[in-house]
Order: structure tokens, then C-alpha cells, then sequence
């Protein structure tokens, strides 16, 4: 926009000059348009006439004109040719597939030495316990208080309940390393 259009534009605004040419020629143009929408604002401003209306910017046309030069997919740079691709052979996708049920199989076998670790270890460190103290090294049961039946069932003897406490928290332990293991894989 030059001098010149902004100067008319001004006069315009004033009241002082009444051009339908130039009047035409700023309905077309949306340079001047805004122009004539930033003049109208510091008049505004500079009377003390602005309302918080008046200050809504429409970003719209800027915003649509950014996402029309904005190139979304970038190009790769080095495309793959579809001669050059290569199809498995049929020896190769049973090894793969081998390969694959063996990675499964492995995991699981990781699983049932662990757990068998796990049983063993408790039950070694259970026998040490009791050779020394008389009681089981996982005891839940205060020392000096005994369970009393409720609802006049009679509980199992102690050494169930014990033993049933044990293998609860071994299974618990085992469902955490199988559930920490599917989280890892991903």
C-alpha cells in the first residue's frame, strides 16, 4: 500500500474527501480494508471510544493462508524402489516364525525358573527359620496372639494358614513379574 492510498484513506476517514473511485477501490482491497479497520481503532483509542468489542482480531485468513503454505508430509529423501524389494523366501519365513515361537518359549521357561527360584528360596529360608526360632520366617500373625474361629467356623490350624499366606504372596509375586514383563515388551 503507498502513501498515497493511506493519505486518501485518512481524508476519507475525516470526512474531508468523498472519492466513490477510491471508495470502490478499498472494498476491493483487503490491505485497505484493514487498513481502514487499524485507523478506525486508534481513533477509537485515541478518544477513549474503545470497547472491548471493537479489539476482536480476525486471525482467520492469516491463519488459513499459513496452513496452505505449510507442507504436512515432508518427503523423504531417499524413496524406496519398488524393484529392489525383496520377498521373504519360504525358508525364511518358517525361521522366522521358529525363531518367534522360540522367543516365546524361552520367556516362559524364564518365568518358571524364576518361580521356581522364588518356591525353593522360601522354602529353604522357612526350614532355617524354624530350626532357630519355631516360627516361619513370613509370618503375618503377631507373635503371642492367636485367631480366634468367627462365626463359629472352625480355621484351619495355624501352619495352613501360613502356608496359604505364603503362597498367596508367591503367586502375587509371580502375576507382578508377568504383568511387568508384558508392560516392558511394548
Amino acid at each position: 500500500m503507498q502513501i498515497e492510498q493511506k493519505e486518501q484513506l485518512s481524508l476519507l476517514m475525516d470526512g474531508e474527501s468523498i472519492d466513490n473511485r477510491f471508495i470502490d477501490e478499498v472494498s476491493k482491497d483487503e490491505c485497505l480494508q484493514s487498513c481502514w479497520h487499524r485507523y478506525h481503532l486508534v481513533r477509537e483509542a485515541m478518544r477513549s471510544e474503545l470497547h472491548s468489542c471493537s479489539l476482536t482480531m480476525d486471525i482467520s485468513k492469516q491463519v488459513a493462508q499459513v496452513i496452505a503454505s505449510d507442507n504436512l508430509y515432508s518427503e523423504l529423501t531417499e524413496q524406496p524402489n519398488i524393484h529392489n524389494v525383496a520377498i521373504p523366501k519360504k525358508e525364511n519365513l518358517i525361521w522366522i516364525r521358529f525363531k518367534d515361537a522360540l522367543a516365546k518359549v524361552s520367556q516362559v521357561g524364564l518365568a518358571a525358573c524364576v518361580t521356581l527360584a522364588i518356591i525353593a528360596g522360601v522354602q529353604y529360608q522357612q526350614s532355617q527359620t524354624e530350626n532357630k526360632d519355631g516360627a516361619p520366617m513370613f509370618n503375618t500373625v503377631p507373635v503371642g496372639v492367636n485367631v480366634a474361629p468367627v462365626g463359629g467356623f472352625q480355621q484351619q490350624n495355624d501352619q495352613q494358614l501360613l502356608d496359604k499366606r505364603q503362597y498367596d504372596k508367591i503367586r502375587l509375586l509371580v502375576q507382578d513379574y508377568e504383568l511387568q514383563k508384558r508392560l516392558n515388551a511394548h
